[in-house]
């Protein structure tokens, strides 16, 4: 099994910085055991990792190697949508499907390299990806300015997914919860990169919610970050037994206080 590296890309292919830009400044990202994105190109199993999407974006931004917010979003969105898809089998990479409402640099370079449709990448074996726009039509302009006047407004909608089987059309649709994201965070995160009016203070808590959040993105498990994702079937077990286990408690102890009442 071969692990893809990072791709030397042309000057061209740099995309500019804007409104779409991850936060300079932040905590660095927490180290997290999330595994691979495994795909087939060409009927060659390839690793993708964390660290190869990160060295992707920041080539394509100019810059050093990063995972950014939105790029270890849609990492987990492809991660848990391909599971969710193909279970235990492998997927070719011209098989997987994405379509996303996410319209940022760190999304659209993550989904770009994992599905092989890219800057750099071999169109030959590449799947598909597609933008929605928030009207639901699909994007057919790619680029940094168009986005920029989505990712403005951006919302919680904007956070929604489909991963697709493209053989079968199985898909399985991933939507982040509203309770990952701090307070206040996408309202501060508008006054700090978009608006360009948030006060010092205003900015410190948003350098801080932000890594807080690429935090949560890399270490929780899928049921914590996804709403369709149902938490595993053990942890499920082990709630109703402990019901049961504090039933019995109380019922024991109805018993003896009764035992001891006739005692008397």
């Amino acid at each position: 099994m071969r692990r893809e590296g990072f791709i030397v890309l042309i000057a061209a292919l740099v995309l500019c910085q804007g409104a779409l830009a991850h936060m300079p400044g932040a905590d660095p990202a927490p180290e997290a055991d999330l595994g691979p994105i495994v795909v087939l190109d060409n009927g060659v199993p390839v690793e993708i990792g964390i660290d190869d999407i990160a060295a992707y974006h920041g080539g394509l931004e100019g810059k050093e190697p990063d995972a950014c917010i939105c790029c270890v979003c849609m990492y987990r969105v492809l991660l848990a949508g391909i599971s969710e898809v193909w279970g235990d089998e492998i997927p070719e990479r011209s098989d997987i499907g994405v379509q996303s409402r996410l319209v940022s640099d760190g999304a659209l370079h993550t989904a770009w390299y994992v599905t092989g449709t890219g800057p750099g990448m071999d169109a030959g074996s590449a799947g598909r990806l597609t933008l929605v726009a928030p009207n639901g039509s699909a994007l057919t302009d790619y680029s940094t300015q168009a986005r920029m006047g989505i990712a403005k407004n951006r919302c919680l909608d904007d956070y929604r997914f489909e991963v697709t089987r493209l053989s079968t059309g199985e898909s399985a649709t991933l939507t982040l919860r509203e309770d990952v994201f701090p307070e206040d965070f996408l309202e501060l995160r508008r006054a700090v990169n978009v608006d360009k009016t948030a006060t010092e203070a205003e900015s410190a808590e948003f350098l801080e919610k932000w890594s807080s959040l690429r935090a949560d993105l890399l270490q929780k498990p899928d049921y914590e970050l996804f709403i369709e994702i149902e938490p595993p079937e053990e942890e499920e077990l082990d709630v109703l037994g402990g019901g049961v286990f504090l039933a019995l408690l109380c019922i024991m102890g109805a018993g003896i206080v009764l035992m001891g009442k006739k005692r008397r």
